[in-house]
């Protein structure tokens, strides 16, 4: 006799809490392969900014430096990738690492993009949470402003 599996439950735990505060005007989106995703308001002929969220989910052990080094290794295999920035950041008493590259998108053209990515540590579980926002590199870019305060006020905590 097989006994059921269940989630969320302490074997299979559920994704961690993510809250965030998005600019006036960003709305919410369902993405697939995504929890959600925040977007600006869009304007015609133009690139629509947006922080798209994500959690995968890990083996125990699995820590910070695994994940920084995956993202990194994303962004340095874009042929024509800049990158602008990179650094640990603590937010909200959680460590996160977070790259800021520029590059072309076949489709989209010129963006940057900012990713900020923590691990959350569950008995069972390291989850990794993402923030990767995008938005085209203008001078002076409101857009990317609102992706970095957003990204500042993410509090992430495991669900109990």
């Amino acid at each position: 006799m097989t006994s059921q599996q269940v989630f969320p439950s302490a074997a299979f735990p559920a994704y961690p809490s993510i809250k965030l505060n998005p600019p006036a005007g960003w709305t919410q989106q369902v993405v697939p392969d995504a929890v959600g995703a925040v977007i600006a308001p869009s304007a015609a002929g133009s690139y629509t900014a947006n922080v798209v969220i994500t959690v995968s989910r890990r083996l125990p052990g699995y820590q910070l430096q695994d994940a920084a080094a995956t993202v990194d290794g994303f962004l340095d295999a874009l042929a024509d990738a800049v990158l602008l920035a990179t650094e640990p950041v603590v937010i909200n008493g959680r460590d996160w690492h977070v790259r800021e590259a520029r590059y072309t998108h076949p489709q989209a053209g010129s963006l940057t993009q900012f990713t900020a990515v923590t691990v959350v540590h569950q008995d069972t579980t390291a989850d990794v949470v993402q923030l990767t926002g995008s938005c085209q590199p203008i001078e002076d870019n409101s857009d990317l402003k609102a992706i970095y305060s957003l990204v500042a006020s993410a509090d992430v905590t495991p669900t109990s």
